[in-house]
Formats: structure tokens, C-alpha cells, sequence
């Protein structure tokens, strides 16, 4: 079964890397990096390093485009 972006983040656990969440994103490290520096996405620092809880990314994403329940069959 494919996973849409937002099932893809729920699945997961941990901290995620900026490569790993551009990958997903399917965008370039800096542009995660800008947004993330603009506070347009949520983020967190550990020392010098920015990560992303997948759950708060799922969430970012389902409110900017405006998908309230848990279950999405397309982004």
C-alpha cells in the first residue's frame, strides 16, 4: 500500500534530518532550511543540527492544506 506524504510522516519516529524531510518533500535542503529559518515550519535544534518531529510536520502540513482528519487519500 503507498503511503501519502502526511501517512508517510505519521509512520515515522524520531528526529528527521533535513535530507531525509527534503527527500520526502521532494524539495532541496536549503529550501527546507529557509522555511525552517523563517519559521514557516516547525523545527527544533539539537546543538547546531535543525530537525523535525514527523508528527508536527503532518500536522503543518495537513493545516496548510486544510485536511483536518487523520485519514487522507491524496495530498
Amino acid at each position: 500500500m503507498k503511503l501519502n506524504l502526511i501517512e508517510e510522516l505519521e509512520a515515522r519516529s524520531g528526529g528527521i534530518k533535513v535530507s531525509d524531510l527534503a527527500a520526502i518533500l521532494g524539495v532541496d535542503d536549503k529550501h527546507i532550511y529557509r522555511m525552517a529559518a523563517r519559521g514557516q515550519l516547525p523545527s527544533f535544534r539539537v546543538g547546531g543540527a535543525v530537525r523535525f518531529d514527523p508528527q508536527e510536520v503532518a500536522k503543518w502540513l495537513r493545516t496548510k492544506y486544510g485536511q483536518e482528519s487523520r485519514h487522507t487519500s491524496e495530498l
